[in-house]
């Protein structure tokens, strides 16, 4: 699972998702995952763009703490937006059956 789940999903992202896929949700607290959802879907910005694509890479490269710090540590716009992302990617995962 992890081998076909790390063509979606690189490093350590391929571990959270496949938890993920499970209804673990390594990085965020169930009510900032409530709260992602609650509000339309808006396009980011540039500067929201880069502060999640580094956040990405934290989380790809280093242990769960550090990403979860990392993640906590971003302005709460970005913060959703990686919320929603990782979602999206869960249903990839999802739906390209790596779980079996």
């Amino acid at each position: 699972m992890i081998q076909k789940l790390s063509t979606i999903a690189p490093g350590r992202l391929s571990v959270l998702v496949e938890e993920g896929l499970r209804g673990h949700h390594l990085l965020f607290d169930f009510e900032e995952i409530r709260a992602a959802f609650a509000t339309p879907d808006e396009p980011v910005t540039a500067d929201e763009a880069d502060l999640v694509g580094e956040a990405l890479l934290v989380i790809c490269r280093e242990p769960l703490a550090t990403a979860r710090a990392t993640v906590e540590a971003l302005p709460r716009d970005a913060r959703v937006a990686l919320i929603r992302l990782y979602f999206r990617l869960l249903d990839r995962a999802g739906g390209e059956d790596v779980r079996h």
